[in-house]
């Protein structure tokens, strides 16, 4: 409610999962609680295409992008998906969750990335404590 007062409107969330993973339980529980939170939540499901992911972060004017990528092309899909959102001129903060080695979280942060969470990052309010902040952060 706080961050709806600051910003004007609910705090909406995308979530999404690119590519070819099927896994979905971690970005489901992510929208489930985000949505409890406070947030509006737009899910858009498994096995899309970054394309398909940015155009729906334009069309939702969505605040802040959540992907979940378990197959291991987190930083490809990553990269497709920034440059996505850059081609449409959409400047949105995202974070990336998954299964995600140490040594590639700082090739997504210096891909733009605000937060990269993992399995062992299971303390969900301070996850959506974090989206909150990185919202308000980006907020005009």
């Amino acid at each position: 409610a706080e961050l709806e007062r600051k910003i004007g409107r609910r705090p909406k969330l995308l979530v999404g999962k690119p590519g070819l993973d099927g896994h979905s339980n971690g970005a489901e529980q992510i929208a489930l609680f985000a949505r409890d939170a406070g947030f509006e939540v737009v899910y858009e499901g498994i096995r899309l295409t970054p394309r398909e992911l940015a155009r729906t972060a334009a069309d939702e004017s969505v605040h802040v992008v959540g992907l979940s990528i378990l197959s291991g092309a987190h930083v490809e899909l990553t990269r497709d998906f920034i440059t996505e959102l850059a081609a449409r001129e959409v400047k949105i903060p995202v974070v990336v969750g998954g299964i995600i080695p140490e040594a590639d979280r700082g090739t997504l942060r210096a891909l733009g990335v605000a937060a990269v969470y993992t399995p062992k990052d299971f303390q969900i309010a301070r996850i959506l404590t974090e989206l909150c902040e990185i919202v308000e952060r980006s907020a005009p």
